[in-house]
């Protein structure tokens, strides 16, 4: 299934009185989502019949029309990958929700996406505007161990192999919940590894028994106090009633 493309919109348009309201994290803003995206998590609680996690806050795109994105991001607009730009991508299949955004507003010091040079050294990628790129996921499902690892149990952790855990001094608070922080590699040894969190910093919590994860390209405590914001931002929406 495509990814569905909810249009940008001002935060103006896009809050409501009692929804989360917009913020800004180390120069970083992030906005409340649309209502066109907000209507792709009302269609996932009606999927799973039972509140879903959404996240209220996301990354503030860099200004870009849908025909300028064709010379700037061809193909990429709204799309699932570090390429696209514009609004977020959203894909809602069976019991998975994923969410994607890259070339989103950040400072000029901002650790985010990069790519190694044939010597070895580590170059930040550029955004549409110049500036560095970044590279935001929402996920959450009830499934997530499988999704993310393509296996089941008990003590599995529904991250990828090549994420571990990190251990901050103080203890990851995530809407209320201890969340758990993950410092994901550049790169996967495994085939069966789900790869869209590469590079990234990682922080998983439950929110109405549903595993939720969101993450920021980028190994930086910036991309951890993003990680808990979008999380401390993330409301429930639940299924209409037929």
């Amino acid at each position: 299934m495509p990814p569905r493309m909810a249009q940008a919109q001002s935060p103006e348009l896009a809050s409501t009185g009692s929804g989360p309201r917009a913020e800004m994290v180390d120069d970083v803003p992030l906005i409340p989502m649309t209502k066109e995206q907000r209507g792709e998590c009302q269609l996932f609680a009606d999927h799973l019949k039972r509140p879903v996690p959404c996240p209220g806050l996301l990354p503030e795109p860099i200004p870009v029309s849908p025909t300028s994105a064709a010379v700037a991001c061809p193909g990429d607009y709204g799309a699932l990958g570090e390429g696209s730009c514009g609004p977020a991508g959203i894909e809602v299949s069976g019991n998975l929700f994923q969410l994607s955004q890259s070339n989103f507003q950040v400072p000029s010091g901002y650790v985010g996406v990069s790519y190694e040079q044939n010597n070895g050294a580590e170059v930040p990628e550029a955004s549409i505007s110049g500036g560095p790129l970044g590279h935001f996921v929402f996920m959450s499902g009830v499934d997530m161990q499988q999704v993310m690892t393509n296996s089941r149990g008990k003590d599995v952790a529904p991250v990828p192999s090549y994420c571990s855990p990190l251990h901050p001094v103080r203890p990851t608070r995530a809407d209320g919940d201890p969340g758990k922080l993950y410092r994901c590699a550049d790169a996967s040894n495994s085939p069966a590894d789900i790869r869209i969190v590469e590079g990234h910093t990682l922080l998983v919590w439950k929110d109405a028994g549903i595993t939720c994860e969101v993450s920021f390209h980028g190994h930086s405590q910036v991309n951890v106090q993003l990680d808990v914001a979008v999380a401390d931002a993330t409301v429930l929406v639940s299924p209409r009633i037929r």
